[in-house]
């Protein structure tokens, strides 16, 4: 049966869980399994929005923490369900859809190192699937395990039982398992790693079973009958002045299509007989007297009948729940692999270590960029390597410090860095493959704080009433926090980024702060942090800016506006729009976006070789 938890589970969001039987607790309880949102919303009578809701809470219970706890801002959840969105595109069932989006993080390294694994052999699955031919086959058959449109029901005298609605709804899942099986071969990765203790025998008794109760509902017998009187009076006028002899044998094989359709045994047949040849006449009418007994005697029969077979087949599967109940829950953690692993080959995604102190990562790409550039949307990326922190298992990337200023050229690929670190890191959280050669992740909260964000805030006020208590909070979390200065005049942004990096350097938490200003709060910077830049080289052929987008480490990054002045002059058609860009270039000549030294010399600046293995 459910257990309390869950109960309790859905109470938080306003659902009165209603379970009358252990058939109905397992049905409920497997749809969750394997985030059937919209089967859960028709067993549980709730909309869609909650069943997912309660989803995401049993997940959570499972996981040990909330997701507010690991993705506490809007930001990081939002970039969390675009990531999500993209493998789950890839899924072959909505079963295997709605699992993906399901997901949810944790900061438990067993757990990830577990689901990691599960990716590596998803991944082997995969591969031999496609070496074999079979792999558009298996998704062929993972994708015919979605509902069918339904059609109106026949009529029962009797609902189904609890425990042949918990099989029926499974049926072309147990189908699915069965033909994958078929497909694999016995030795086959397939079958080693998901479906070990599934018995294919077993399979195809469940569904040998379910085939024999199949279209075993009670027919609508009045309706089959004065379907009959219809056509027997239509036959009757076609053959206008007929005898009697052939209206009879018209009658009789009318009469012996419904004892066909209804499957009458001997009594019934000749009441039927009796109600339409004792008193024949044109317009032809059955004797409702005898119709009427003839159907009770019938549809008594019938009810027994089904009671018996209900019985029987009961018996035959009650036993085998457990092993339907795997065998779902494999087939959909399938589909998610096969999902995971075709992301893996179509972006060079690789599984991610599991570290202790910092983050970091060895020609990383942004996922999204390498979404656009397979769809000839954009061109080809270039891959950055980027650290904070120590790594352990990454060679060095950068000297190591928990605080990073990033700074450098307008477009030059800033907030694509940190969007590609914020993925990396979720991804990890999520057990999931991530875009770079290498990487090493340290579980921790992530506090993403993006740029369009930060403007919609709108409010000083607001922003520090939000950011500061997040640096307040002494424990370990990773804080991705882009211009800032959008919120208040370069001089006052400064100091308050100043200070946020002080605090954040005599902490444990790591923090990368983009930003334009670096002369405004380099002075205000006391303790020892790394500031990067990205450099633009000038225009290219084509008119767009270039740029080294692999940050200089230890160094002050040029905004260089005046690049982006000389783009948009070489695009103007007007003289005087072309006139007046000029006069705003000829104002930029000469301007340095900053007065300190570059590649850095500050006294807190360690001039060590970087660190790491």
């Amino acid at each position: 049966m459910i257990s309390q938890d869950l109960f309790g589970l859905a109470r938080q969001i306003d659902v009165e869980l209603q379970v009358s039987s252990e058939e109905q607790a397992r049905d409920i309880l497997g749809k969750i399994r394997i985030s059937d949102v919209d089967g859960l919303a028709a067993a549980v009578g709730v909309s869609r929005k909650k069943a997912a809701r309660l989803i995401q809470l049993f997940n959570e219970s499972k996981s040990g923490v909330k997701e507010r706890r690991i993705l506490p801002t809007i930001d990081s959840k939002r970039l969390k369900q675009d990531l999500l969105t993209l493998f789950a595109a890839e899924a072959s069932s909505r079963n295997g859809k709605n699992r993906i989006l399901s997901l949810t993080p944790t900061l438990d390294k067993e757990a990830i190192r577990s689901g990691l694994e599960a990716c590596r052999n998803g991944y082997r699955v995969f591969e031999q699937l496609k070496k074999d031919g079979k792999l558009d086959q298996a998704k062929n058959i993972l994708k015919a395990t979605d509902p069918k449109p339904t059609t109106a029901a026949k009529k029962t005298a009797e609902p189904a039982s609890e425990t042949i609605r918990f099989y029926t709804s499974r049926a072309p899942i147990i189908t699915a398992v069965r033909d994958l099986l078929e497909i694999s071969g016995d030795k086959q990765p397939l079958i080693s790693i998901f479906f070990t203790d599934i018995d294919r025998k077993s399979l195809d008794q469940i569904i040998k079973t379910l085939k024999e109760i199949e279209g075993s509902e009670i027919l609508d017998a009045e309706a089959v009958i004065s379907d009959a009187e219809i056509l027997i009076n239509e036959d009757l006028r076609k053959g206008r002045g007929i005898d009697e002899e052939r209206a009879r044998q018209i009658v009789e094989n009318n009469v012996a299509e419904v004892v066909s359709t209804l499957k009458m045994d001997w009594k019934e047949e000749a009441g039927i007989r009796e109600a339409a040849l004792e008193r024949l006449s044109i317009p032809f009418e059955f004797d409702r007297v005898g119709v009427n007994k003839t159907v009770k005697r019938w549809r008594e029969r019938q009810v027994e009948e089904q009671a018996a077979k209900t019985v029987k087949v009961e018996t035959i599967l009650k036993g085998r729940m457990s092993l339907v109940e795997e065998a779902v829950e494999k087939l959909i953690l399938l589909d998610q692999a096969l999902a995971v692993a075709s992301m893996m080959e179509k972006y060079s995604l690789t599984i991610p270590e599991i570290g202790s102190e910092g983050i970091g990562f060895i020609n990383g790409q942004n996922l999204f960029l390498l979404k656009e550039q397979s769809e000839g949307r954009s061109r080809k990326v270039q891959p950055v390597s980027y650290s904070l922190g120590k790594t352990q298992r990454l060679e060095a990337v950068a000297p190591p410090q928990n605080v990073s200023m990033l700074t450098g050229a307008n477009s030059g690929g800033k907030t694509t860095l940190l969007t590609t670190l914020a993925t990396i890191h979720i991804l990890t959280l999520l057990a999931l493959p991530v875009p770079s050669e290498k990487a090493e992740v340290t579980p921790m909260p992530i506090y993403l704080f993006r740029r369009r964000m930060t403007k919609k805030i709108g409010s000083l006020e607001q922003a520090l009433s939000s950011l500061i208590p997040v640096f307040a909070d002494r424990h370990r979390k990773l804080i991705l926090m882009d211009e800032f200065e959008a919120l208040t005049e370069p001089g006052a942004a400064g100091r308050i980024i100043a200070t946020i990096m002080n605090r954040s350097a005599t902490s444990s938490n790591l923090l990368l702060l983009v930003t334009h200003l670096a002369r405004e709060t380099i002075p205000h910077v006391k303790l020892p942090i790394r500031i990067d830049g990205i450099e633009a080289e000038g225009l290219d052929e084509h008119g767009e800016l270039a740029v080294n987008r692999q940050p200089k480490f230890s160094h002050i990054g040029s905004s260089t506006p005046k690049f982006i002045v000389k783009k948009l002059l070489k695009a103007a058609r007007k003289k005087r729009v072309k006139a007046l860009y000029e006069e705003v270039l000829k104002s930029l000549e000469g301007e340095t976006t900053t007065s300190f030294q570059t590649p850095l010399d500050l006294p807190w600046i360690s001039n060590k070789e970087p660190a790491g293995k």
